[in-house]
């Protein structure tokens, strides 16, 4: 299930770069790398559950245990891309000022 979520997150992202590239300050490829790292950290754990005889996805067992974690790998990717764009922005700014 966090698999499946966190893959469309990444997807997502990767098509708002795609349309807004020319938007440098967004920083969406950033956005897009957070999101499709958790999807690759999720299919990961998807290998190793599989690996030891567990479906390699399962929704027997979907919990609101499940929904709180996909809500905090959505809010944690945002918040870490709204930091990491701040940052670089004013990075680019004190360049512009010198």
């Amino acid at each position: 299930m966090y698999f499946l979520i966190a893959l469309g997150l990444a997807i997502l992202a990767a098509v708002l770069w795609f349309f807004f590239r020319d938007r440098k300050a967004l920083h969406l490829d950033i956005l897009a790398i957070i999101f499709g790292a958790a999807a690759l950290m999720w299919f990961g754990d998807c290998i190793m559950s599989a690996a030891g005889g567990e479906p390699f996805i399962s929704f027997d067992e979907v919990r609101e245990f499940d929904g709180w974690i996909s809500l905090w790998t959505f809010g944690g990717g945002i918040f870490l891309w709204v930091v990491l764009s701040f940052i670089l922005n004013n990075r680019q700014k004190a360049k512009e000022v010198k």
